[in-house]
């Protein structure tokens, strides 16, 4: 019992979180109970004032939570303002754990470090085994897999990747061959999943974050052949992302333009086509509403399918329409000729409500999203109609913000207050979303000035960065990094926002910001 006194069991509730991270939102609750009563039972009375003394520019993150509390005076909705205090309880729970606990050591840090990022690969291998041993629909649908929602996760893999990549450069020569094949290995792991996943998100953030490192490996190199190298890598992140999604768009749209007199009228069995150019709709560089006859297609589909062409498949579209942007899809005309030309696999695709072959892909490729991405704006610029459609929606819910922004800049809408602002906002303005579609700007900058206007936003960004160049704590890159890939990846999403994101970041933000003994 002695020994067992003895040991840091904060250290063992700190192993627990971050495992937790990539696994489980209800175990990422109990291990914030569980590091603030390890830090409780571990207290020395007389060490207390010594550790407040040296963690205390720490204490100012708390000051994050204290906006929220403080803007309680404008609410007008305690719901949802209390939904806003629990979620954001983080920015006061982990800040006085870290500092009342007793001492880490650069050991026990670096172990914590590693223990993440292999839970992180696990997380990810279990995924994928999940996603191919119950899934036959869309790439796409590959984000509904996981512990956690796929934004999140994509910065934990990102992070658990620097991790794995400064260990590895700084223990090149002292890491057993087995370790660093597990090093390799697991990168790979994380690399994969991470186009596999589909999060562009996330894949923006990955390489904002290794613009960031180049520029930092610039500024320090004084080598000239390795500036070079690191120049030419620099602008092969920048310029190889601009030419795919270049050529993504070109090979989207029609390559000439549709004379509607010299279309075919007739199919080769004689029936009548029905072409309409009024609507714009394109897949693959097809417009969708050309070559199409009904009566054949009903007649040929049913003989194929036990799923008829007048039904709804599992996501609750009519089996038609999905059948039409398909064979549009692969440059078939929508006609007898067109359905009998499907393979069994392409049915079977139609059939699990995939609306075009590229989405059939299961591959790591990462194509079919920024497809999906084009084809939403085309949709969206064409018809105004945001729903269902992630890019569109993130373009309503930012011009929502700035409006909302626009009228109350100083101190915006206030705690809790930010739901009904939006409600408002899509109401008056009497946009083409459903009410169930109504949402946040999925960006946390934006989010934080929507709730707390300019003030507040200077005031939280203060709150954050203030003790990072107080205790000159970006000294150590990897923190550095850490900061850098979160500040990037909120312009994609409000991260801060969310259970998992806010924590994610508080965690690792305290466990960097507390000294460290050697031993």
């Amino acid at each position: 019992m002695t020994k067992l006194k003895q040991q840091n069991w904060f250290y063992f509730a700190t192993l627990i979180f971050a495992v937790s991270l990539p696994f489980s939102i209800a175990f990422i609750s109990i291990s914030i109970g569980l590091l603030l009563f390890t830090a409780a039972i571990q207290i020395n009375p007389k060490e207390i004032r010594i550790r407040i003394a040296e963690r205390k520019d720490l204490l100012f993150v708390i000051g994050v939570f204290g906006v929220y509390l403080l803007w309680l005076v404008f609410t007008n909705d305690w719901k949802w303002a209390v939904y806003d205090l629990r979620k954001n309880a983080t920015y006061l729970a982990l800040p006085v754990a870290f500092v009342l606990a007793p001492k880490l050591t650069e050991m026990q840090h670096k172990s914590i470090l590693y223990t993440f990022s292999v839970a992180v690969g696990l997380s990810s291998v279990i995924t994928l085994i999940t996603y191919y041993t119950n899934n036959d629909g869309s790439i796409l649908s590959a984000q509904s897999y996981g512990f956690m929602h796929h934004i999140r996760f994509s910065l934990e893999i990102i992070f658990a990747m620097i991790i794995l990549i400064d260990g590895y450069r700084l223990n090149y020569k002292q890491t057993p061959l087995y370790i660093k094949l597990g090093i390799l290995v697991l990168l790979i792991i994380l690399f994969s999943f991470l186009l596999w996943h589909q999060s562009l998100t996330g894949l923006v953030t990955l390489m904002g974050t290794a613009v960031v490192t180049l520029i930092l490996w610039l500024a320090y190199q004084k080598n000239r052949r390795i500036k070079i190298i690191t120049s030419v890598v620099f602008l092969f992140l920048i310029l190889v992302p601009i030419f795919y999604v270049s050529y993504a768009v070109y090979k989207f749209y029609p390559k000439e333009e549709v004379n509607i007199d010299k279309l075919d009228k007739y199919t080769r069995e004689g029936n009548a086509y029905k072409h309409d150019l009024s609507n714009k709709m394109i897949e693959n560089g097809h417009y969708v509403w050309l070559y199409v006859c009904n009566k054949e297609l009903k007649e040929e589909w049913d003989k194929r399918s036990v799923l008829k062409y007048g039904q709804k498949d599992q996501y609750g579209y009519l089996v038609e329409y999905t059948l039409i942007r398909y064979l549009t899809s692969k440059g078939l005309r929508k006609d007898a000729e067109g359905v009998k030309a499907l393979s069994d696999d392409d049915v079977k695709n139609i059939e699990n409500g995939i609306s075009n072959y590229v989405l059939a892909d299961r591959s790591l490729s990462i194509y079919p999203r920024i497809y999906v991405s084009i084809w939403e704006l085309d949709m969206y610029f064409n018809t105004g109609v945001a729903n269902h459609k992630s890019i569109a929606q993130r373009i309503e819910y930012t011009r929502a913000a700035f409006s909302i922004i626009g009228n109350n800049l100083w101190f915006g809408v206030g705690t809790g207050n930010w739901k009904k602002a939006y409600r408002d906002y899509y109401v008056q303005n009497k946009t083409k979303m459903a009410p169930a579609r109504y949402g946040n700007v999925h960006n946390q900058y934006l989010n934080y000035m929507v709730k707390f206007g300019v003030i507040g936003f200077l005031l939280i960004m203060f709150f954050l960065i203030y003790p990072v160049i107080k205790t000159k704590a970006y000294r150590d890159y990897l923190f550095f990094l850490f900061l850098a890939m979160m500040m990037i990846g909120n312009l994609g999403d409000a991260n801060f926002e969310t259970h998992t994101g806010s924590n994610f970041l508080m965690f690792f933000y305290c466990l960097f910001m507390v000294p460290r003994s050697v031993k």
